[in-house]
């Protein structure tokens, strides 16, 4: 994944054999230090927020809305 996702979009991921790792979450913020692109999530579940390397954060995501809100 090397698209920026859209802020207030809506993801979901799934890990396959590590349902443990599976979560559904919505962007907050998307930015770049240097040539490194950083996610900034928010947990649907719990609404623990987190912050990670994009492509490490949207490995196994699927997007589940638009930024605006609508489903795919």
């Amino acid at each position: 994944m090397t698209a920026r996702p859209r802020i207030g979009s809506v993801w979901a991921r799934r890990v396959p054999d590590y349902p443990q790792h599976d979560r559904d979450f919505r962007v907050t913020g998307v930015f770049t230090k240097g040539d490194v692109t950083y996610v900034e999530v928010e947990d649907l579940k719990s609404g623990s927020p987190s912050r990670g390397l994009l492509e490490y954060m949207l490995d196994y995501a699927e997007p589940l809305t638009g930024g605006d809100g609508t489903a795919y």
